[in-house]
């Protein structure tokens, strides 16, 4: 499955299995993109906080989200109330 979203802005992608996918939560998918962001931008370092925009899980936009990096590598990620 491709799981299409934007991290602070930018656009990305991130092939997955679908039976991966169907035991993830949106936090774990969120997390992952921010994940795959920085490891497509090696130029630029993570910021403490990264804003993930998962807009195209199977069909389905599942929101916007606010992934800390904690502890590099370790991302962790928490869904935003939109207003």
């Amino acid at each position: 499955m491709i799981i299409r979203y934007s991290a602070n802005t930018l656009p990305g992608q991130l092939l997955l299995p679908n039976g991966y996918v169907d035991m993830c939560t949106p936090e774990d998918l969120a997390e992952l993109a921010t994940a795959a962001h920085w490891q497509d931008h090696p130029e630029d370092t993570p910021t403490f906080v990264t804003v993930v925009h998962l807009w195209d899980v199977d069909g389905h936009d599942l929101g916007l989200f606010e992934v800390r990096c904690e502890k590099r590598p370790v991302f962790t990620a928490s869904p935003l109330r939109q207003a």
